[in-house]
C-alpha cells in the first residue's frame, strides 16, 4: 500500500479520479436534455427499411473489401451478417429519441452513398467474339465454361447498355449485394472481355460504418452535405455504442449543423 505523507492511499485516489474522469466523458453529451420521446418516432416503411438493408450490406462489403485475401476472393456476402447489422440499425433507428436531439433530427438523412455498386458490374464484348450477341438475343449461355461458371454461380442476369462500333457493352446484375471488386478480378481471368469495370460510386455522401471490439459495436453516422456529386464540402458525426440491448451516443463532432 502505497501512502503519501498525510496517510492516505493515493491508489484509491487515483481510481476514484479514474471513476470520475470516464463517467464524465459518458455524460458530457448530455448538456442539452432530451425534447424527443417515442411518441416522435416515425415508423419505418417498407422503402426505408430498403434502405437500412442497404446500409447492412455495405458494412459488411466494407469488412470484406477491408481484408487483403477477402478483398480479392469473396464475391458473395455474408447473408446472416448483414441481416444482423440491419437489426442493429433498426434498433438504432427506434431508439433515436435517446441518442441526443440533433441525431435524431437527422438520423432519417444518413443512408450509405453508393449501394448501387452491390447489385452489378459492366463488361465490354468484342462484336467479333463468336458469342457476342448471346446475350443481347436472350441466350444466356455463351459456350465459354469459364464465362458461363461464374454467370451461373453468382446469379447474374445480363442487361444490354449499348453497342459502339464493334463493342457491346452489358450490365451484369445481381439479385445479391455482392463485392463487385471480387467479381471484377474474377471476370478478368476468363479473357474474353474488351472491359470490366465496377459500377463506381462518385463523389461523396453520407456512410454508415461499423467498428468492432468482441461483443461491443460502434457505429459512425456520418453526414454528408453540400456539393456531394462532387464530394461533399460538410460531414457531421454521431458515434452510437451498442452492445446487446444497452445503447448509448458516445460522441458527436463534425461541422456545424445547418
Amino acid at each position: 500500500m502505497f501512502l503519501n505523507k498525510n496517510g492516505v492511499n493515493m491508489n484509491i485516489i487515483k481510481y476514484c479520479m479514474f471513476l470520475l474522469i470516464f463517467y464524465s466523458c459518458q455524460n458530457n453529451l448530455e448538456v442539452e436534455p432530451l425534447k424527443y420521446s417515442q411518441d416522435d418516432l416515425v415508423p419505418l416503411n417498407d422503402s426505408t427499411k430498403e434502405l437500412y438493408y442497404y446500409d447492412a450490406a455495405m458494412i459488411e462489403l466494407f469488412n470484406v473489401m477491408s481484408d487483403s485475401i477477402t478483398r480479392y476472393e469473396v464475391v458473395k456476402l455474408d447473408a446472416e451478417k448483414i441481416n444482423l447489422y440491419y437489426n442493429d440499425l433498426v434498433y438504432i433507428y427506434n431508439n433515436s429519441y435517446r441518442l441526443g436531439n440533433t441525431f435524431f433530427e437527422n438520423i432519417q438523412k444518413i443512408h450509405s452513398y453508393g449501394h448501387r455498386t452491390l447489385y452489378s458490374i459492366h463488361v465490354a464484348v468484342d462484336t467479333n467474339k463468336t458469342w457476342a450477341f448471346n446475350w443481347l438475343n436472350g441466350i444466356s449461355q455463351t459456350g465459354v465454361s469459364s464465362v458461363d461458371s461464374l454467370i451461373e454461380n453468382y446469379k447474374l442476369e445480363p442487361i444490354h447498355i449499348f453497342t459502339s462500333q464493334n463493342t457491346i457493352w452489358y450490365q451484369l446484375l445481381s439479385k445479391d449485394p455482392i463485392n463487385y471488386f471480387a467479381l471484377v478480378e474474377k471476370f478478368k481471368t476468363t479473357t474474353e472481355f474488351l472491359h470490366i469495370d465496377p459500377n463506381v460510386m462518385i463523389g461523396g455522401g453520407s456512410v454508415i460504418s461499423l467498428e468492432k471490439q468482441n461483443d461491443r459495436k460502434y457505429y459512425t453516422y456520418s453526414y454528408g452535405w453540400g456539393d456531394c456529386p462532387s464530394g461533399c464540402l460538410n460531414y457531421h458525426y454521431w458515434k452510437i455504442f451498442l452492445k446487446g440491448t444497452n445503447i448509448n451516443l458516445i460522441d458527436e463532432w463534425g461541422d456545424p449543423l445547418l
